[in-house]
C-alpha cells in the first residue's frame, strides 16, 4: 500500500483513467485505474485527492495498474473557485513539467499536500504560489538567499520578507496584490535565468 496525491487525471479509454500522482516514496509516477460503475462518488478518483493505493505487478507492456484506490482526503472545495482551481492546476502542472528524479521525495510530497491544502482553505492563490515556488527552489538546492535575494531592490526585499515569513492565515487582510505579483514575477525571472525550470507566470 502507498499513499499518493493525484495531480492529473486523463481518460485513456472507456474503462481506464490514467492518474499522474506524487508519492512520498516514489516521487512522481502514474498508474492506470479501472473505472467501476459500482463506485460511489466518494470512492471515485478526483483531482487533488490524497488516497491509499495498491498496485499490481507490472505486466509485459510495463504498464502500472492500480488494484485498489481508497480516498483518504478529498479537496473538492478547490474546484468551487475558478481562481483556486486555475492556480492549483498551475502548481500541479509545474511539478509534472519539472520534477524528475527526486533525492528525497518525502519533502516534495509534504510541500505538495501543504500547498493543495492551502488552496482548499481558499487562501490567496497568488501568495500560495509565491511561497511554494520559493520553498521548492530552496528544497532543490538553488541559491535563493545568496542569489535571488541579492537581486531584489530594498523595497522588494522588504515586501518579500513579509510575504514569505507571514503565515497564510495572517496575510489575508494586509497583503497588496501588486506587491505579490511583482515579487513572484521577479522570482520567476530569476529562475528562468538561473535554472532550466519551466514556470508560467500569473
Amino acid at each position: 500500500m502507498d499513499t499518493i496525491t493525484v495531480l492529473k487525471i486523463t481518460q485513456t479509454s472507456e474503462h481506464f483513467l490514467k492518474l499522474d500522482y506524487i508519492s512520498p516514496t516514489q516521487g512522481l509516477t502514474y498508474g492506470l485505474l479501472r473505472q467501476s460503475k459500482k463506485s460511489t462518488s466518494t470512492a471515485q478518483a478526483d483531482l487533488f485527492d490524497t488516497a491509499e493505493i495498491l498496485t499490481e505487478p507490472a505486466n509485459i507492456s510495463k504498464q502500472k495498474f492500480l488494484k485498489s484506490y481508497t480516498p483518504l482526503r478529498k479537496r473538492s472545495a478547490v474546484g468551487n473557485s475558478y481562481q483556486q482551481l486555475k492556480h492549483a492546476c498551475q502548481f500541479a502542472n509545474f511539478l509534472l513539467d519539472n520534477v524528475g528524479d527526486v533525492p528525497d521525495p518525502a519533502d516534495l510530497y509534504a510541500l505538495t499536500t501543504q500547498t493543495l491544502d492551502a488552496f482548499e482553505q481558499k487562501f490567496t492563490p497568488e501568495i500560495i504560489l509565491l511561497k511554494t515556488l520559493y520553498r521548492f527552489l530552496k528544497l532543490e538546492g538553488f541559491p535563493i538567499d545568496s542569489g535571488w535575494w541579492q537581486t531584489l531592490s530594498k523595497e522588494n526585499q522588504s515586501q518579500a520578507k513579509v510575504l514569505l515569513t507571514t503565515p497564510l492565515s495572517e496575510t489575508e487582510e494586509s497583503y497588496d496584490l501588486n506587491s505579490v505579483v511583482s515579487v513572484y514575477k521577479h522570482l520567476c525571472q530569476w529562475a528562468h535565468k538561473e535554472t532550466e525550470l519551466k514556470i508560467k507566470q500569473f
